[in-house]
């Protein structure tokens, strides 16, 4: 499998796993969570005050989704 996601601002993350996906976003943040469940918990928080919509996750890939759903994420692409 090959998952690749898109931002807003056109940057490109691609990985085996949507779990590697997120690594690679963490690493590329303004701040810095120190855990991947940090990252995502801290996201799922500034999408909810940049755009009032809430985002639920369990799993890497539902929060990938979810992103998509959202519009936090331009694309989301998986092979």
């Amino acid at each position: 499998m090959k998952v690749q996601v898109i931002s807003n601002n056109g940057a490109l993350y691609e990985g085996a796993s949507y779990a590697e996906v997120i690594r690679m976003m963490k690493l590329d943040s303004f701040t810095v969570p120190a855990t991947k469940g940090e990252y995502m918990a801290e996201t799922a928080k500034r999408c909810a005050i940049f755009n009032g919509k809430e985002i639920e996750y369990g799993t890497p890939k539902e929060f990938l989704q979810e992103l998509k759903r959202v519009g936090a994420i331009r694309d989301l692409v998986v092979k």
